[in-house]
């Protein structure tokens, strides 16, 4: 499976990109227009598995760049399967969702099947445009639902190792771009982040990361915009809208080739369910991956792939006959759960699984807007239940958001 030959194996590196760089060029660097590739694993039927051979997994974009995977009738058996779980929110586009693609474990462990997880779909046409093509602007989207937490997980990438080759370059074994569930707590001690790494144009390598924990049986919607100065991570559960989890900005990601290139130009397959380490394949996913969409733009927040819809905001915590100060002491006992994991009975009042300043605010909003029950006692006149609530923001401002 490391093995995959290209026209261009025997040419010199220095050579080889410069003649596909050149071929890019010639054809124009916006021929394709603002979607490169849509992988929407809608072929099926769901249980099938995808099948042997050239162009199985298609490309809805038009542009031809159609995927397959290494080989479903012999071992080591890559296929991924055709699932009808799919995401919960809809296609911004209308367009209908009806199946996804699971590369969960192989059930035969073996010497090439990654341990029990080796489902992978890859492009290997040397002259697909999206090989060849000079990004210089890049959106990537994708959703996703984790069955584990085991190991490093690359979601969506680009085979190759291109730094290492020139005289003088610094030599790394990281691929041009990886977007993955890390299997340590790289950055800042957080485990099983969602992490993106790629090599801008100029050959310097960047990441950004999801500043929380990935879980598994859950739906994330990830996109990933690049520009030549700027890139950000977004993402979206299952309600809430697209969130900006961590960005760079006012740096040079563009190279010289043309109108400055933000991805290091390397004609090598772009991949789904696999990464790639030192030119080795390796960091299967054990998810359910679809609607996989590769723009050469930043598309803006209102242009991703997935429709969100705003989570209902709602402080009744308890269920009970009205928004009071008994929510108020749930919420005091949730405040600081920032890992995305809080639900409303903790007093996540927005549905972004968190219990911060926001819930502070709805809860302060909503306060004494249902019937109260009678005798409550303890419970805070609105007067009472305002100064609460600001109290109670002005410690989640001395740092108590930041509780693990």
């Amino acid at each position: 499976m490391n093995d995959k030959i290209t026209h261009f194996q025997f040419v010199p590196a220095r050579w080889r990109h410069l003649l596909l760089a050149t071929l890019v060029l010639s054809c124009g660097g916006d021929a394709l227009g603002a979607t490169a590739a849509y992988w929407r694993h809608e072929e099926g039927p769901s249980g099938s598995i995808v099948p042997d051979g050239f162009d199985t997994v298609l490309d809805s974009s038009g542009n031809g760049n159609h995927m397959q995977t290494f080989s479903s009738a012999n071992a080591p058996f890559t296929a991924a399967t055709y699932v009808s779980a799919v995401s919960p929110l809809a296609l911004r586009s209308g367009l209908p969702n009806t199946l996804a693609l699971d590369f969960g474990e192989n059930p035969v462990e073996g010497v090439d099947d990654g341990g029990g997880r080796n489902d992978d779909n890859y492009t290997d046409n040397t002259f697909a445009p999206i090989t060849t093509q000079l990004f210089t602007a890049m959106t990537v989207e994708f959703a996703f639902n984790l069955h584990s937490l085991t190991g490093f997980q690359n979601l969506v990438g680009r085979d190759g190792k291109p730094l290492g080759d020139e005289v003088g370059e610094p030599d790394s074994p990281v691929a041009p771009l990886q977007l993955k569930v890390r299997g340590d707590d790289f950055p800042n001690a957080i485990p099983n982040q969602l992490f993106v790494e790629w090599i801008d144009g100029d050959g310097d390598i960047h990441f950004l990361s999801s500043g929380e924990s990935m879980t598994t049986d859950t739906w994330r919607h990830v996109a990933f915009t690049l520009t030549a100065t700027s890139a950000e991570l977004w993402m979206a559960g299952e309600t809430g809208d697209y969130v900006l989890k961590d960005a760079i900005s006012g740096e040079d990601f563009a190279g010289s080739l043309g109108p400055g290139e933000v991805i290091i130009f390397d004609p090598t397959p772009f991949t789904v369910g696999r990464g790639m380490f030192n030119n080795g394949v390796t960091d299967w996913a054990d998810a359910i991956i679809d609607e996989v969409r590769i723009s050469d733009q930043a598309l803006l927040p209102s242009e991703f792939l997935f429709e969100t819809v705003a989570a209902t905001e709602n402080a009744n915590f308890d269920g009970l006959d009205g928004v009071d100060g008994r929510d108020f002491m749930i919420l005091q006992r949730g405040v600081g759960i920032d890992d995305g994991t809080a639900t409303m009975a903790l007093g996540d009042a927005n549905g972004d699984g968190n219990v911060n300043a926001t819930d502070v605010q709805i809860w302060q909003t909503q306060y004494g807007t249902t019937p109260a029950l009678p005798n409550l006692g303890a419970v805070p006149e609105p007067a009472a239940g305002t100064l609460l609530a600001l109290a109670l923001a002005g410690l989640v401002g001395r740092g108590w958001a930041g509780r693990r």
